[in-house]
């Protein structure tokens, strides 16, 4: 059966200095804001792009807890792997249970399809762990947004808001 990976899609990582490394990223590596937000609890995320996928780079900012701290030693939240379509997505996930991986998360969508808030990616995806626990990540289907343009875009932005809403 097997798993065909397309390409490793994002990384996302925590960070110490949410501000700093939000600079650092969009100010000195050149990426676009596709989405960002603060949480009441003070947590924060960024999802950054090159081009017109719709994340890159994501930013977590990491809870400053002790017993967080002892946990996230390392600063990787996790790798995606993208495969081509639902197929592959369905065949690898197949693929992982029949080698008694255990599904940590998921599957799910992504965005407002999968009940998430407006600025989601849209894509289909389901969380695993690597035998040392690096957290990876199956992912299909993931918005485009050309450069230039803001997320959501305009032409739907108000009714995909309305509905998240609700």
């Amino acid at each position: 059966m097997g798993i065909h990976i397309k390409r490793v899609g994002h990384v996302c990582i925590w960070v110490s200095d949410f501000e700093r490394s939000f600079r650092f990223y969009t100010d000195v590596l050149g990426c676009t804001v596709t989405n960002r937000r603060t949480g009441e609890d003070g947590s924060g995320a960024a999802f950054l792009r090159f081009e017109d996928t719709h994340h890159d780079i994501v930013l977590f900012k990491a809870p400053e807890d002790e017993d967080s701290k002892v946990e996230r030693k390392k600063t990787l939240n996790h790798i995606a792997l993208q495969v081509d379509d639902r197929d592959e997505f369905l065949r690898a996930l197949a693929h992982l249970r029949s080698k008694g991986v255990e599904i940590t998360d998921g599957p799910l969508i992504h965005g407002i399809e999968g009940g998430g808030n407006a600025g989601g990616s849209g894509s289909r995806s389901f969380y695993f762990e690597d035998p040392d626990g690096n957290r990876l990540e199956i992912f299909t289907d993931m918005m485009s947004v050309p450069n230039g343009e803001e997320f959501p875009r305009k032409e739907y932005a108000q009714a995909v808001q309305s509905l998240v809403q609700r």
